[in-house]
């Protein structure tokens, strides 16, 4: 009888472990399926610029290959960063004034 009740117990953790192997590949596989479907909507963006989010994004060339990577990197590095603070001091200096 002990060897029974023993036996049993393998069964029971040998289907519990299944089910969660079977939980985690359905969980794997439906969320690969999804990725990239559809443009994500970024909560930290107001509403009334969600268009124009999505269209940015859209737009945005896609790097297949080494060269397309080298390329915007390079366009990053080459972008003045002194110039876009002095685009935003000026901003601020003119709202400041209403």
């Amino acid at each position: 009888m002990k060897k029974q009740k023993g036996f049993i117990q393998i069964i029971i953790i040998a289907a519990v472990a299944l089910v969660v192997v079977g939980a985690g590949a359905y969980y794997y596989f439906t969320a690969r399926k999804s990725i990239g479907s559809e443009m994500p909507v970024n909560a930290g963006i107001a509403a009334e610029y969600q268009a124009d989010y999505q269209e940015g994004a859209a737009n945005a060339p896609s790097i297949k290959s080494g060269a397309d990577l080298d390329r915007a990197t390079s366009d990053l590095d080459g972008t003045d960063l002194g110039q876009i603070d002095k685009e935003l001091n000026s901003l601020s200096a003119d709202s400041s004034s209403f």
